[in-house]
């Protein structure tokens, strides 16, 4: 009997870690979790400006980052503890598929990257953040995520009744740039490593994108 339980125990351990681990092998990049991490993957739902579940139909509904982002974050957890904050993660990595499939939405390069050039988050070095409190309430920051406004940018200066929001920003810039990420000048949500065009973009299916080890 005792054999029998172990060898299920055994089965249902290889099944799940096999399914947890298919983007992971996929791409070699690392899924991103832990108690200070809140996962709100915009693109795994029609809350974004596309108003589709891009990642749906290629079963991405989790926060995949290259190594190097992987590290940085980790390094984050004991500051994000200490100031009783939450990082909220909007988008990290983005398979080259799916840029294919926003480009079929929207063949813009203004607010879609286009599959041929690609865009960082394909590469796994760009993640879109933002703050949460301990309770998971989110900070407000001078636009919502994924705005297309100029109030979107760092360089904007908040009024005197939202100087709260450019704080928030400031504090998130601060974190980031803590462990080595840089920001977007247009998007105050976006961060990456720096040598980020550097990276190759990668597919979750063999035979697609520049995938080099």
């Amino acid at each position: 009997m005792k054999k029998i339980i172990l060898l299920l125990l055994i089965t249902l351990f290889t099944c799940c870690h096999a399914v947890a681990d298919k983007i992971e092998i996929a791409t070699g990049l690392k899924k991103l979790e832990g108690e200070r991490f809140i996962s709100d993957m915009k693109y795994n739902s029609e809350d974004n400006f596309l108003k589709k579940n891009v990642y749906k139909d290629f079963g991405i509904e989790s926060v995949y980052v290259h190594k190097e982002v992987y590290d940085k974050l980790k390094a984050l957890e004991p500051v994000l503890k200490e100031k009783k904050l939450k990082l909220v993660i909007f988008d990290a990595y983005r398979p080259l598929e799916v840029q294919k499939a926003m480009w079929e939405i929207l063949q813009d390069s203004r607010y879609v990257a286009n599959p041929k050039t690609g865009s960082l988050h394909n590469r796994g070095v760009a993640i879109d953040i933002a703050l949460a409190d301990e309770d998971g309430n989110y900070l407000e920051f001078p636009t919502e995520f994924d705005s297309f406004e100029a109030k979107a940018a760092h360089s904007y200066e908040c009024a005197p009744e939202e100087q709260y929001k450019c704080e928030n920003r400031a504090l998130l810039k601060s974190l980031m740039e803590s462990v080595g990420l840089t920001a977007l000048k247009t998007e105050w949500w976006h961060y990456q490593l720096p040598n980020a065009k550097e990276y190759p973009i990668l597919s979750i299916y063999e035979g697609e994108g520049e995938r080099k080890n």
